[in-house]
């Protein structure tokens, strides 16, 4: 997958660095305040009660924190931590970045298995990130059986959503054309119309 990966690795941070919304809790507000002035250690001390708490968007929050060293030394095995437990809770987002993580092997082992079952289950929520790095593990066999019109069917989901990350654009839409020539004109037709015709799987409620 060459320098193209190593890239987008380097974008994980952008990508997972979620934007914190002030909610009723406590501490929210100071943490959100905090980490607006760039007081980044004085933000994660008011996050960290939170995410223990359960609350995956901080939990979140604070993984990004420790992945990019803000307000903490950079730890990718304690962003992998957090990014888990937001997983756990069946958070998009965490499934995304962790299983980003997986992919790239960073604060975990590499392991595109696991990998494949975070992102299918982000991938499923819509995430166009997930889509993406799922195209290539289906178009590569890696973590999942190779299978080229799956990969295409997911890369032109990612090419169409709207939060697929502006640095993987260029790449998801290369990716597209790329296995779009390796399938007959009736096998792209019949997934582009099932692309077109899926939508994102709906969070249980409860």
């Amino acid at each position: 997958m060459g320098r193209a990966v190593h890239i987008v690795a380097a974008a994980l941070a952008v990508t997972c660095l979620l934007a914190v919304v002030p909610t009723a809790h406590a501490g929210m507000e100071e943490g959100v305040k905090a980490y607006r002035e760039g007081d980044y250690a004085k933000a994660l001390e008011e996050f960290l009660p939170l995410a223990a708490g359960g609350d995956a968007t901080v939990q979140n929050q604070v993984a990004a924190m420790y992945y990019t060293g803000q307000g903490a030394p950079q730890d990718f095995a304690k962003a992998a931590e957090w990014f888990k437990r937001s997983a756990a809770a069946g958070n998009p987002d965490g499934q995304y970045c962790l299983g980003k993580l997986f992919y790239y092997g960073q604060g975990v082992p590499q392991n595109f298995v696991d990998a494949a079952k975070l992102l299918t289950e982000a991938g499923l929520a819509g995430k166009g990130g997930a889509q993406y790095l799922l195209a290539t593990l289906y178009l590569y066999g890696k973590g999942v059986s190779k299978n080229t019109v799956k990969a295409y069917f997911w890369s032109v989901l990612a090419v169409a959503a709207p939060d697929l990350p502006a640095e993987d654009k260029s790449g998801a839409t290369s990716l597209r054309d790329q296995i779009e020539a390796m399938l007959t004109p009736r096998q792209v037709e019949s997934i582009q119309t099932m692309a077109r015709n899926w939508s994102p799987r709906k969070k249980k409620v409860g």
